[in-house]
């Protein structure tokens, strides 16, 4: 080959108009910025002789003949222009990796372009960007080695640059230039033309009356509105990734479809479209089947030349009868490509909107299909170059990807959202559906359906005699979406005790959280992780909550999975990189991504969990924060989720055991609900009244003016090992101690405390806030008003007091909130009192993977305002205690002090006395009150 000539920088090319599918893809990124699912991805296989050095200057080449694939994008005046940015530097260098040694060399390279795949573009970078030479680039290529004499050229696009159509055009150039450069021959002049071309042919057809008369046709042929038909029966928000299932046709199948298409004078792709549509009708009972077909929209001249984004998908009506042959379908098939040919200028969005205005989204219903009569296979110097689809774009329910290669085979991509399917589910369909194209056009002139009904009993005949998808990346089983636990607990659930709490605050309740900071391997991937996410959701019913108000009235129901934002939200994951920064730097963005992820819970919509995964690049581990609301999140739920989200994210990423062998089973939450309800009522729940009831005859209690902020301080102790005293009581004692000579801290009559202490050991395995509080009214230390005497008379009072508590005090939500009964009896409950609340640390069960708590200093950065209800007594004690491996225990004290009563040095000095008076209390190791609860 000559030698590689170092090329200028193109000179760019003046701003232009976003086409319109640009500007639809735009709109959906910057309405989920965090979401991946635009990227599309492709490789070329080459098998064969391969000058490298040749195919890089090819590669580069032929990217600086479209700088229109990397630009800025400006808003002036609420209009939405493209600015192309010359590369830099001039000279592109194409990224190689070499997978060689893997087990599955080809898999290993596949997973490491999905990782690619799964990061969605910077904004901030992109759209009037502070440095216009900064943009990120959204198309590319790598060159992976896979083996001798075997190479994957890798190319990656996001659809706001580039689609299906443009990549083969790219693709196309790239072989024929190489070839050149091989061969020593003169390259051909570029044949691309500009975006330009592209924009401005949609604006002239937008201001014509071909328009209107292309939106009237549209209009007519679906006057009668048919009823959406979904595969899965309903949609669900695409995920950053689809699940694939891949079954090539062999050369015979592929050529029984050639048959019956040539008969009907039709040609493969109308078969494939009059084969899904038989399948999708039988399968859901429906009369007619509409699909949603890929169209170019590429009509005007010049069109055809430009790599770019026009993009369009377009409905496809066809009725299926009892009686109709697949013959008559191809022939419907036909006439229904033929419209729309015809009318494919009028953009999809525009008829969703007209056509389906009650229709969540802004496309055209139906399963999505793609034919893709692009080349599948391109000539690389005499090295047969053989292209594979990896990503395709956004799935909300299932899409089918047709492509013919040159020996007759028939490749059928099958993508699904992992919102609705699993890949048992999307197998079923996808063999299905492949056999049912080959055994129409075997019986052509078979009653479809009927045949259709004779194969639902089983796909053992599979086209091809062999295991579907087999040797194609992204086939066979694949990975399970969420585990095995899937969305059986759905519908109203009565309101725990927790949220009973909550009501009876008359507090705004929408940001009220909870969160965790995990540290997690390094080189996570966002795709996985998010699936994970989605997974723990399906089996923890509590991260499906929804809340709602009706003129004070509190009702909950559990959301299906399909309607969850945790499983179908992409912003319920963010991704910060934070490689390179300072350990300030990443507090700051800790601190500022717990507050954005807190002011977007909406317990109304069931937008109950948020995370935000921090990462430190590939070499340092990260970081992740998890928050919830809540009504869905208690101590024991991070354990849950932790242990459970590194086994998840395990499956998903890595293809280790399923989570149904390593995971016990979640759930329970209604079963739970019901049981506390039905405790209430029993006869021992109830004789439990009066030592309530007592406490209520002691009047309402003082009324201290609530606040939002307060003085908040940390004190810490470490219990020893084999030192049995509960911490409650220990904790309990010192503010009694405090509070005996403090008036702002009592009523007159005692110390009232109001306890929340963790779930009890009934309780089930899953997310919740399954929580029990109680309230209890301690006598004054008459020592400690007089500043003196040892603390150990004052224990001993408080354990006995403690131990008096029925039940451990799991008794009073019950029969406050739960039994209509004996609430009445315990209106007159004092409301306002010290809060206090015992929880446990998660435990880094997970280390040895890389997975567990973060450390503990870098948790101060979770303390944002409005993660609790107002202060409504003088003071908040939460004790978060940590098992440490010596047997002894770290506890970590969080102050709340009112400021209304308290100022900022008087509190600091109270929070360490009272700390003081706990470790007074562990050398002596009075009788221990073995009736209470220990940490």
């Amino acid at each position: 080959m000559p030698p590689t000539r170092t090329p200028l920088a193109p000179a760019a090319p003046p701003a232009v108009d976003l086409t319109a599918a640009q500007a639809h893809v735009l709109a959906g990124q910057t309405a989920a910025p965090s979401y991946a699912g635009y990227n599309v991805g492709q490789y070329i296989e080459l098998v064969g002789p391969l000058d490298t050095g040749a195919l890089e200057e090819a590669v580069g080449r032929t990217l600086d003949e479209a700088p229109w694939l990397r630009f800025s994008v400006t808003s002036a005046g609420g209009r939405f222009r493209q600015a192309p940015v010359p590369a830099r530097p001039p000279v592109r260098r194409l990224p190689r990796l070499d997978t060689s040694g893997a087990a599955d060399p080809v898999a290993a390279a596949v997973d490491l372009v999905r990782g690619q795949l799964a990061c969605p573009p910077r904004l901030e970078l992109l759209i009037d960007p502070v440095r216009p030479d900064a943009v990120p680039d959204l198309a590319g290529a790598v060159l992976v080695t896979t083996g001798p004499r075997h190479h994957l050229l890798v190319q990656y696009f996001h659809q706001l640059v580039v689609d299906g159509y443009g990549v083969a055009l790219l693709s196309r150039r790239i072989a024929e230039r190489y070839t050149a450069l091989v061969g020593g021959a003169p390259v051909a002049p570029s044949p691309f033309a500009p975006v330009s071309v592209l924009a401005d042919a949609e604006r002239a057809y937008t201001a014509s009356a071909a328009h209107a008369a292309d939106l009237a046709a549209w209009q007519e042929r679906y006057a009668d509105l048919p009823d959406p038909v979904w595969p899965a029966g309903r949609t669900a928000p695409a995920g950053d990734t689809a699940l694939r299932r891949t079954v090539p046709l062999d050369p015979a199948d592929g050529a029984v479809v050639a048959a019956a298409a040539r008969a009907a004078g039709v040609t493969w792709g109308e078969a494939v479209v009059a084969a899904t549509a038989a399948h999708l009708a039988e399968r859901t009972g429906a009369r007619e089947a509409t699909l949603a077909l890929f169209a170019t929209a590429r009509t005007a001249p010049g069109t055809l030349r430009v790599p770019g984004t026009a993009l369009n998908v377009l409905p496809v009506r066809v009725p299926v009868g009892a009686g109709d042959t697949f013959r008559t379908l191809l022939g419907r098939a036909a006439a229904e490509l033929t419209f729309l040919r015809g009318h494919q200028r009028v953009r999809g969005e525009e008829l969703a909107r007209t056509l389906w205005p009650a229709l969540p989204g802004t496309r055209v219903p139906g399963p999505l299909v793609n034919l893709r009569p692009f080349e599948s296979e391109l000539d690389f110097a005499g090295t047969r170059g053989h292209v594979v689809s990896l990503a395709s774009g956004p799935v909300d329910d299932l899409s089918v990807s047709a492509s013919c290669h040159p020996d007759g085979r028939l490749r059928l991509d099958f993508d699904a959202n992992p919102a609705l399917y699993d890949a048992a589910s999307l197998a079923r369909y996808a063999d299905g559906c492949a056999a049912a194209l080959v055994a129409l056009a075997r019986e052509p002139d078979r009653a479809a359906r009927a045949l259709v009904r004779g194969l639902a009993a089983g796909t053992a005949g599979r086209p091809g005699g062999g295991r579907p998808g087999a040797g194609s990346p992204g086939s066979g089983p694949g990975r399970r979406p969420g585990g095995p636990e899937h969305d059986t607990e759905t519908g109203a659930l009565p309101l725990l005790p927790s949220a009973h709490r909550l009501r009876a605050a008359h507090a705004a309740v929408e940001r009220l959280h909870e969160s965790v900071l995990l540290r997690v391997p390094a080189g996570l991937r966002a795709a996985p992780l998010r699936q994970a996410l989605a997974a723990l959701a399906r089996r923890h019913p509590a991260l499906r909550l929804a809340l709602r108000r009706t003129e004070g009235i509190w009702t909950q129901e559990i959301r299906p999975a399909v309607s969850a934002p945790a499983v179908t939200d992409p912003g319920t994951l963010r991704r910060i990189g934070v490689a390179g920064r300072t350990g300030a730097e990443r507090d700051g963005l800790v601190s500022d991504a717990a507050r954005a992820a807190a002011a977007a819970l909406d317990p109304g919509t069931a937008t109950v969990l948020r995370a935000v995964w921090f990462d430190a690049g590939p070499r340092e581990p990260g970081r992740l924060l998890l928050l919830g609301h809540q009504l869905s999140v208690d101590d024991v739920t991070w354990q849950l989720l932790g242990d459970e989200l590194s086994a998840l994210y395990g499956e998903f990423a890595h293809g280790e055991h399923g989570a149904d062998e390593v995971l016990p089973p979640a759930g329970g939450l209604a079963a739970w609900a019901a049981r506390l309800t039905s405790e209430a009522q029993s006869t021992a729940r109830i004789s439990e009244l009066p030592h309530w009831s007592a406490l209520a005859a002691g009047g309402a209690g003082r009324a201290w003016a609530a606040t939002e902020g307060g003085h908040r301080l940390v004190t810490a102790l470490t219990l020893p090992a084999g030192y049995g005293h509960p911490l409650d009581a220990l904790l309990l004692t010192a503010l009694t101690r405090l509070a005996t000579s403090r008036p702002r801290l009592h009523d007159g009559s005692g110390l009232l405390v109001d306890l929340e202490l963790p779930r009890p050991g009934a309780a089930p395995r899953t997310a919740g806030r399954l929580t029990s509080a109680h309230l209890v009214r301690l006598p004054l230390d008459a020592a400690g008003r007089a500043g003196s005497g040892e603390p150990g008379p004052t224990y001993r009072r408080v354990a006995r007091d403690l131990a008096a508590v029925p039940d451990h005090g799991q008794g009073l939500d019950q029969l406050r909130h739960l039994n209509p009964q004996t609430a009445a009896r315990l209106s007159n409950l004092p409301g306002c009192a010290i809060r206090y609340r015992r929880r446990t640390v998660p435990r880094a069960a997970g280390a040895a993977d890389g997975w567990g708590p973060a450390p503990a200093p870098e948790w101060r950065a979770l303390d944002v305002p409005g993660a609790s209800l107002p202060l409504a007594g003088p003071l908040e004690l939460v004790a978060d205690t940590e098992a440490l491996p010596d047997g002894g225990a770290s506890v970590t004290l969080r102050w709340r002090w009112s400021d209304l009563l308290f100022g900022a040095d008087e509190a600091r000095r109270l929070a360490e006395e009272a700390t003081q008076t706990v470790r007074a209390l562990l050398p002596g190791r009075p009788e221990p009150a073995r009736d209470h609860p220990s940490p």
